[in-house]
């Protein structure tokens, strides 16, 4: 039989453990999550996110769940409907939009590393989600980029060959208008129906044909990027790779290499 002061110890040494046990989550929910793995096909790998990282917050929330909480936050009941997704990599801060969860794997960040990046989203900004575009960036191995919104718009069925000149998509816009050229000398119904058909066509598979043109350029997808504007995407894109280049830039030019270096260093 044991003594009441055995007794006394023993529900002590078992409250404790209970308490330390009780503390493990508390310590976890208030980390963030890292993606250690992406599938093939998951959305994450679609957006061009990388192993290291994190999810910062969720249409302008800090982000504190496991990732059963990250799947159900990001499942939306309209199929029409985005999600703001903040995502730190390294010490950058950028959104991507996604209509429903990332999938691929994750785990939780060190203390440490989430305390740093919840200081930095402090001052981060976090307009509402209507203000954001979704944009792509591809880059070639020499760090040329091209930026272009992924967000179907008009111009293309109105104006082909317009809309060609304005993504500056020569070869394309040059056939166009020889067709154009052709079907009008030969009869005003062809041109008609030429011109129709390629309303429809560039109209409808616009962002397909922005992509293409980029691999045929020796471009891949690089980045992709919920922004405000197009010298927003170009600013994240720097920070990320500082030599990276653009044909119309809005950040001014690329760092040299040498700063690269030490900055590595």
């Amino acid at each position: 039989m044991q003594s009441p002061e055995y007794e006394s110890d023993s529900v002590s040494d078992n409250m404790r453990t209970l308490d330390v046990e009780a503390d493990k989550p508390a310590a976890r929910v208030a980390s963030l999550l890292r993606l250690n793995g992406l599938g093939s096909l998951s959305r994450a790998n679609g957006l061009r996110l990388k192993n290291g990282d994190v999810i910062v917050a969720i249409n302008g929330q800090i982000f504190n769940g496991n990732e059963n909480d990250l799947v159900e936050a990001l499942t939306l009941d309209n199929a029409d409907a985005r999600a703001l997704v903040t995502v730190s990599r390294g010490i950058v801060l950028f959104d991507v939009l996604t209509a429903g969860p990332l999938g691929g794997s994750y785990e939780f960040t060190e203390a440490e590393l989430a305390n740093d990046i919840a200081e930095a989203f402090e001052t981060y900004q976090v307009d509402a989600i209507d203000n954001y575009e979704p944009y792509e960036v591809m880059r070639n191995s020499t760090r040329d980029c091209l930026v272009f919104s992924a967000k179907p718009g008009q111009l293309p069925y109105v104006f082909p060959a317009v809309w060609l000149m304005h993504n500056r998509i020569w070869e394309p816009m040059f056939a166009v208008i020889a067709a154009y050229a052709f079907s009008i000398v030969v009869h005003p119904l062809l041109f008609a129906l030429i011109y129709v058909l390629t309303c429809v066509y560039f109209g409808r598979g616009q962002v397909g044909i922005l992509r293409s043109y980029g691999l045929f350029h020796e471009h891949n997808l690089w980045l992709c990027v919920a922004a405000r504007s197009v010298e927003q995407v170009q600013t994240i894109c720097r920070q990320i790779d500082p030599r990276c280049n653009f044909r119309f830039s809005h950040v001014g030019p690329p760092a040299p290499a040498e700063a690269e270096e030490q900055s590595a260093d």
